[in-house]
């Protein structure tokens, strides 16, 4: 905030007269981790500011209701000059919640120490704590790609189906057939990959992320699926060989399966939040180790993520072996639904037996 003392307090005054909730301040000179900004929006607490604190410095960021805002603005203080002035003010007059935030989630810029120090914690955060080493090693080109994407008005929906499209072109290579056709193919199915890391990246960056963004993103992942495998399936059919018929039929009905028992899951275990699938699924898995097929999912789920698999696929189409991908792939994609739909019974919520419900009428 650098207008003048009266213009600061007057545009508060104002735009707390046109809302009916509170009312957002954010200093321009932090960057601020993304739960920190959906924390302070979404803040409906009982005092009448709420502050966020590192230590005994100001992040940068509050929520005042309406009537303080208002408040604010008739006062006209001399010291709303700066976030800090108004927030030390609110302090001295108003009822204040303040909440404390980790060094590590915010980041002051004020000088050119501060500004590579500031994009260094900006990467961090872009990396989600389900991420594994192929996925961390796709972010350090989808990040700065991500980061070049920002200052247009594109959205993650936008790159969601970008990255759909390059699906597409990868799986129409594959389906050509021949080894040059499907390493370009499998190249183009890793590219794809790693722009699949760009829409949750740019979600983030832009404060745009939503369970209809996250649910898109899961249709295109599977449709990604879906397109490799039917591309190979018609590649390796132009070789003369029928059998592959049989097998692209198996792993695509596998694919089907698998794609209906993790979405029916993942309604089952996120609440609304899809995006929490994986750490749910794992948590949950973890209660029933001794379990040898859930076992067997957690170690080897990995195998079939999207950050994975394109390696695998560009590793076959290098030697010219993805007859053996392919046949490897109809296996997986067979366990991967059998283990989906056990989990799925195994999470489901215990139902009362008809003597518990006889005994509670009862």
């Amino acid at each position: 905030m650098t207008c003048g003392e009266d213009s600061v307090s007057s545009l508060i005054g104002q735009l707390a007269s046109e809302i009916n909730g509170h009312l957002v301040l954010i200093a321009a000179d932090r960057v601020c981790h993304p739960s920190l900004h959906k924390r302070v929006a979404e803040w409906d607490g009982g005092a009448d500011v709420l502050t966020l604190m590192s230590g005994c410095d100001a992040v940068g960021m509050c929520s005042l209701s309406r009537d303080a805002s208002i408040d604010l603005a008739i006062h006209n203080p001399t010291m709303a000059g700066s976030l800090e002035d108004i927030e030390y003010w609110m302090t001295k007059t108003h009822s204040v919640e303040s909440e404390a935030v980790a060094d590590e989630r915010w980041q002051r810029v004020l000088s050119e120490q501060q500004r590579r120090l500031a994009e260094r914690k900006l990467d961090g955060w872009l990396v989600k704590p389900t991420d594994g080493i192929f996925a961390r090693a796709n972010r350090r080109i989808s990040i700065p790609i991500s980061r070049r994407i920002i200052p247009f008005p594109i959205t993650p929906n936008m790159v969601s189906l970008f990255t759909l499209g390059v699906s597409f072109a990868a799986g129409a290579f594959l389906a050509l057939g021949g080894y040059w056709n499907m390493l370009t193919g499998a190249i183009l199915s890793w590219f794809s990959s790693v722009l699949d890391g760009c829409d949750g990246e740019v979600a983030r960056l832009k404060l745009q992320e939503s369970t209809f963004g996250c649910w898109l993103e899961t249709v295109c992942d599977n449709l990604y699926y879906l397109f490799i495998l039917s591309g190979l399936t018609i590649g390796l059919r132009s070789s003369g060989n029928r059998s592959y018929l049989v097998w692209g039929g198996l792993l695509v009905f596998g694919a089907t399966m698998s794609f209906i028992m993790t979405g029916l899951q993942r309604h089952q275990l996120t609440s609304g939040r899809p995006e929490e699938y994986l750490r749910e699924w794992h948590k949950k898995a973890e209660r029933q180790s001794s379990n040898p097929l859930l076992y067997l999912g957690r170690h080897t789920e990995f195998i079939i993520r999207r950050c994975f698999l394109p390696y695998v696929i560009l590793f076959f189409a290098l030697f010219g072996i993805m007859n053996w991908f392919l046949i490897g792939a109809t296996v997986g994609a067979n366990i991967v639904w059998v283990v989906a739909f056990y989990s799925y019974l195994a999470f489901s919520p215990a139902q009362p037996t008809t003597l518990q419900s006889s005994t509670s009428l009862g």
